[in-house]
């Protein structure tokens, strides 16, 4: 019995229509994986936003709480001092009323406590009790610092809560006690509250406490209250592992996280697969109908055109794929070609590929021209096209990348840049594709510092339609950035002491009081006069004069923060600006810190010089009143010290001094 064997178009027929159906059914899966990459993008970048605005707002609620509590532990200082001995539980139950009284219950707090040094608590729910032992009353004793403790059982209520409190301080910052606010984890108060609020249909937040044992804070589920959680990469008590085919079944649900910064608890958003990727497998089961009616007309289409006479277009294609490699391919083709569509197209291809041939050899000569010149300049120079191809380059490229110019030749910027040079770049090219020249510069810290410039300039179409490339110079400019920052840092620095100088104090006193005027925060300019530092140029020269100048300006600025502005002003007169004061007493303590610095006589090359200095303090909150007014303030001030027997500050204007203006140097308790 005759085997029956399929003809030559019949085999191309079918192995093409399975071929197209394979390539269709991968074009259709990778389609089906970018449309749910791209949705879990959306979904997450969504949820983040989400679950950081709603951590913030529960930062702020916390922190609102913590700054309420903190004003009230500064003015409970005097009362908790004096509870000890036969008083310290009236004193404890006064503390106590003047925080209720203070603080609405249960509008901020569900309840409200006072402990003393002791650990002895007193509640305003009646009872009383000792917390020594509690986690968050050592740490409150060790830092003197805010403490929100993780979930723990009242012993005045027996009630599940946090305890936000804050440690009383005496004025020497010795610990006195603490005040306490209780968040109730069964009441409502904005802990609770936070389930309230959902993601969707079935999403839903948790909350995980901080520390080496964390726990849900918050949980939908009661039973998960209080439960022991993950440490790093919660997933509220969920399984987020991946179906195997994660694209098409999707099978995690949606997380995002976002720290606390006033308790250091995660925050966690979850949206479950099913109701987050709904859309995509309603769009799935679309695509892939529509798809199965488009493979089956792309078969029939397949069949039709295989039936035809194949062999000289074959061969045309033949010819056309070599030609890609070698331009001289289409002399293979016949002379004589036949008199219909086919041979008219091989006639044109013939004609054509002349003509590229003559073009690819002109352009050849013109680019070795091009590239004798651009090989021998140090500069990147480089022509990418509308996709950030490169399209020509020069050697220079080889030192940069390593890569030979051939091979960068079609090579996207970003796969040669790398991902975050190319992130960096993409904005001014992106300007260039629209048609502005841009220049910019980069620079770079590792492993030593350098600057590079690039100028990108487009290049239009014949007809200056359109951009059809980007022309790109990079060139090193380390060395003029760097003489440039040097002059820079030259013309605002005072050589002697490399403190700022007059020029640039003046420039920062000008902003510090505009952050002043807008924030309404205290701030104070002081004015520093060296006593006697006449005396010691003239006995003992300037060199000497500029070693106690040196010595005077460190000492000064070690009696300052590091955020503080520190100046010489010329000859032996000294500036400090100090910002964001919590009151007149903190500039006080610089001011006696400086006094104070200066009782060590000064030692340098054998010479001992005994140096006081004289200071007005000028403050500041707000107002009309300018910087030169400010100055003048703080001048007038410092001739007022000097003239009450030098080694003194004098501090104005009254109305912001929280003390008499004028104070003689002593010790701090004195003030």
């Amino acid at each position: 019995m005759p085997v029956y064997t399929p003809t030559l178009k019949a085999r191309i027929a079918i192995i093409t229509t399975v071929l197209a159906a394979v390539f269709g059914t991968g074009i259709i899966l990778i389609a089906l994986y970018d449309a749910h990459s791209d949705l879990h993008d959306a979904l997450e970048g969504q949820q983040d936003s989400v679950v950081k605005l709603t951590a913030n707002q529960l930062d702020t609620a916390m922190n609102d709480r913590i700054q309420l509590l903190s004003h009230q532990a500064d003015r409970l200082g005097g009362l908790m001092a004096q509870a000890h001995g036969a008083h310290a539980a009236a004193m404890r139950q006064r503390a106590l009323q003047a925080l209720s009284d203070a603080i609405p219950v249960p509008a901020a707090f569900n309840a409200l406590l006072v402990a003393d040094q002791h650990g002895n608590v007193l509640s305003d729910q009646g009872a009383g009790a000792e917390v020594r032992d509690r986690d968050y009353f050592r740490e409150a004793t060790r830092t003197l610092a805010p403490v929100v403790s993780p979930p723990i059982r009242s012993r005045t209520s027996g009630q599940m809560g946090v305890l936000v409190s804050v440690p009383v301080l005496s004025p020497q910052r010795s610990f006195l006690g603490l005040v306490g606010g209780w968040l109730d984890l069964s009441s409502a108060n904005f802990l609770v509250d936070i389930l309230h609020n959902r993601l969707g249909t079935t999403g839903y937040y948790c909350l995980v406490s901080a520390g080496r044992e964390p726990v849900y804070v918050r949980h939908p589920d009661p039973a998960q209250a209080r439960q022991p959680a993950r440490p790093v990469g919660d997933t509220c008590g969920e399984d987020d592992s991946p179906a195997p085919l994660e694209f098409l079944t999707p099978a995690r649900p949606v997380i995002a996280r976002h720290l606390m910064s006033t308790t250091g608890w995660e925050l966690v958003a979850l949206l479950p697969a099913r109701e987050a990727y709904a859309p995509l497998r309603q769009m799935q089961q679309r695509f892939l109908g529509m798809a199965g009616v488009a493979m089956a007309g792309v078969a029939l289409l397949i069949w039709l055109a295989v039936r035809r006479q194949l062999t000289p277009l074959s061969r045309l294609h033949r010819v056309v794929l070599a030609s890609a490699n070698d331009l001289s391919a289409f002399e293979r083709l016949p002379t004589r070609q036949q008199r219909d569509e086919i041979g008219d197209l091989t006639r044109a291809f013939i004609k054509l590929m002349r003509d590229v041939r003559e073009r690819r050899q002109a352009l050849d000569r013109s680019e070795r021209r091009l590239r004798a010149v651009t090989d021998t300049l140090p500069s990147l120079l480089a022509f990418v096209d509308t996709d950030a191809r490169y399209v020509f380059n020069n050697l220079a490229y080889e030192r940069v990348f390593g890569l030979k110019p051939e091979e960068l030749r079609g090579k996207p910027m970003r796969e040669v840049l790398g991902e975050a040079r190319f992130a960096h770049v993409r904005p001014y090219l992106e300007r260039a594709l629209a048609g502005s020249a841009v220049i910019f510069e980069t620079e770079d810290e590792v492993p030593v510092y350098h600057c590079m410039e690039t100028s990108l300039r487009p290049e239009w179409s014949a007809d200056g339609s359109e951009v059809v490339g980007v022309h790109v110079h990079v060139q090193d400019i380390t060395q003029r950035k760097l003489e440039t920052q040097r002059l820079a840092r030259m013309s605002r620095t005072d050589h002697l002491t490399q403190l700022l100088n007059r020029s640039a104090f003046e420039g920062q006193l000008h902003a510090a009081m505009a952050r002043s005027r807008e924030q309404g925060t205290l701030m104070a300019l002081l004015y520093l006069d060296m006593d006697r530092f006449k005396a010691v140029n003239d006995i003992h020269g300037h060199a000497a004069g500029d070693l106690l100048l040196q010595d005077f300006a460190q000492r000064v600025r070690r009696c300052v923060r590091d955020s503080d502005t520190v100046a010489r002003l010329g000859g032996d007169e000294f500036a400090v600006v100090l910002e964001d004061l919590p009151q007149a007493g903190a500039a006080r303590r610089v001011a006696q810190a400086i006094l104070q610095a200066m009782d060590a006589p000064f030692r340098f090359e054998g010479v001992h010089a005994d140096v006081d200095v004289s200071i007005g303090v000028a403050l500041y909150r707000g107002g009309a009143a300018q910087e030169h007014e400010l100055m003048r303030l703080a001048d007038v001030l410092l001739y007022r010290a000097k003239g009450a027997g030098r080694g003194r500050y004098e501090i104005g204007p009254p109305e912001l001094a929280d003390a008499p203006s004028a104070q003689p140097a002593g010790p701090p308790a004195a003030q």
